[in-house]
């Protein structure tokens, strides 16, 4: 299969990037998130990162419009793990094969997020609620549904329940069922 795309949006903590990892490296794809999308767009357009982000505040540009295009780019371009917020940007995509959401209790993501991070777990809340009504609000604006609505997955995993090795198989299962 030429284009192949597999969507793991999820919650901060749920362990997004982690699976991305391993399931890429298992089947050769690439992993596009919001870091890698934000360097290509800072060395494709030649704008440090601080003007990049003066644009954005002003308006002058609309970054997620902008990081979407970027993430449009790589689906057409090959087999690519869309994870994180990004993935948000694209559930709608016909082209996507898959959709896994990660999900897992706060007091489980913060304590991920707390040691991956180096911060408190009063810090690790923070970040998880802010990171949470951000993901709330983006899927709201973009398809008026409710971002923890499981109708808009092909399916739902909780991670505080498995490794990221099982995790990444379920994933990978869920994936060659589709594309058969």
């Amino acid at each position: 299969m030429a284009n192949s795309v597999i969507l793991l949006p999820g919650q901060l903590g749920a362990g997004c990037t982690e699976t991305a990892e391993k399931l890429a490296k298992k089947l050769g794809f690439e992993v596009v998130n919001s870091q890698r999308v934000i360097r290509e767009i800072v060395a494709q357009g030649r704008l440090s990162f601080d003007e990049l982000e003066k644009a954005a505040l002003s308006g002058e540009i609309d970054l997620e419009d902008l990081v979407k295009s970027v993430v449009l780019d790589h689906i057409s371009e090959g087999k690519v793990i869309i994870e994180g917020r990004v993935a948000f940007l694209v559930l709608d995509n016909p082209k996507v094969d898959v959709k896994v959401f990660l999900w897992a209790p706060t007091d489980f993501r913060a304590r991920r997020v707390s040691k991956r991070r180096g911060v408190s777990l009063e810090e690790a809340n923070t970040a998880i609620e802010e990171s949470d009504e951000d993901r709330k609000s983006l899927v709201y604006r973009l398809y008026k549904k409710d971002w923890l609505d499981a109708d808009l997955y092909d399916i739902v995993v909780n991670t505080s329940k498995w490794t990221f090795d099982e995790i990444t198989e379920i994933v990978e299962q869920v994936y060659k069922t589709r594309i058969r």
